[in-house]
This record gives structure tokens, sequence and C-alpha cells, in this order.
């Protein structure tokens, strides 16, 4: 089994980053202007300073949401490797924005929920609109406070209906990490309130128990 690339998100403060590089996190997620009001929510300013102390190994990923025009303009000026669109959206108007990223150099993982009928169906649209990745993941734009479960069976439809990654979310934790990537192919997972003792407040000691449970998984 490969074992999975590693985004722990949520990020609000330096120490936070710092620790989270420290042991090993592959993709660091901020959540940006997000149009909701969420605890993890950042300014620009504000993530451009944290963005500025992240090592040029480690991959930057910007979550958030709104109209094609503000998606944009957050990316023009962060320049992360990824922009996560956590939004609703249509493949036409992901397919817009992915356009308009490509200059930027930055790739698009568009977010897709279990509830989305036709699921694999919506899944190929998006790939179609060109989309690096999608992400499976029950925190809705409207609930974007609390999360849910992670489906390994719903995952698994969706990644066998694209040719592209499936990132994995959803409650995962370092008890039950291990359970859902044992034996699957997941690409990356998504992790936030899993490895917090509050919110934007990383646990160092979940952080080290996330990926001791990830080396001994099969």
């Amino acid at each position: 089994m490969n074992k999975p690339i590693v985004k722990i998100c949520g990020l609000m403060r330096p120490e936070d980053v710092q620790m989270c590089m420290r042991h090993g996190t592959d993709v660091l997620g901020f959540i940006v202007d997000y149009p909701n009001p969420v605890s993890w929510n950042l300014t620009v300013p504000e993530a451009k300073e944290l963005m500025a102390s992240v090592s040029a190994e480690t991959e930057t990923c910007v979550v958030t949401g709104g109209t094609i025009e503000q998606v944009y303009a957050v990316a023009e000026q962060l320049r992360p490797t990824y922009v996560q669109f956590h939004w609703e959206s249509t493949p036409t108007d992901t397919a817009r924005l992915v356009e308009q990223l490509k200059p930027l150099d930055v790739k698009l993982i568009q977010i897709i929920f279990p509830y989305t009928p036709d699921l694999e169906q919506a899944a190929i649209d998006f790939y179609h609109a060109g989309v690096f990745a999608l992400l499976l993941d029950p925190r809705t734009p409207n609930h974007a406070e609390h999360g849910g479960t992670a489906d390994l069976a719903v995952w698994q439809k969706v990644q066998s209906a694209v040719p592209c990654p499936v990132l994995l979310a959803g409650g995962i934790t370092p008890e039950n990490v291990a359970d859902l990537v044992s034996g699957s192919d997941v690409w990356m997972i998504d992790l936030m309130t899993g490895v917090e003792s509050a919110p934007g407040v990383k646990e160092e000691e979940k952080v080290e128990a996330l990926f001791r449970a990830l080396r001994t998984a099969d």
C-alpha cells in the first residue's frame, strides 16, 4: 500500500505551521476569505504571512469559496500549490476557474459532496472540466463548522468513476486513519479537527500519533 499524502487544513498559528512541517505534513491548508463564517477563516494578509514561512518542499492549499472572481483574486495574491474550491459549483464555472488559474500555475481541487445527485456522473463532469483532483467531503458550505464521517465505500465509488485523484476527508483521526487507508489507494487524506485541541489550534501529540498510525498501516 502506498502511504497517502497528508494534508492538514485550518492552520492559523505560525508554531503549528512549523510543527506540522517538522512531522512531515505534505500539504498545509489555509482557509482564506471564506464567504460563510468559519472559525478557521484568515484574511489574505494573514495567510500570506503564514505561508511565507512554509518550506519550498512543502505544498500549500488555499481553501476558499464564492464567485469565480473572488477565488481567482485570492489565488493571484497567495499563489498556493492548490486552490480547494469548497463551494457549490457547476462544471461550467469550475472549467472557467481552471482556465483562469493555469497562468498562475495553481491546481484546482474541486469539492464534491456525498449527497450530490448522480454522484459518479457529477465527478465525471468535474473531471472533464479540468480539475486536478476532487475532494469528497461531508463538510458543506452551509455547515462548514461541522464535519461528517469519511465513507470509504462512497469514496471508492467516486474514485472508480474518474482518473483524477479523489481526496478522502471527514472525521479522520489518528485513531481511525489506519483502518481508513489500509488496503486502499487513497491519494491524499485531509484532516482538520482530527488533530486539533480547539479550532485553529493543532495538537502536536495528535499529529505525532497520526503519522505513527500511518507508518504502521498495512
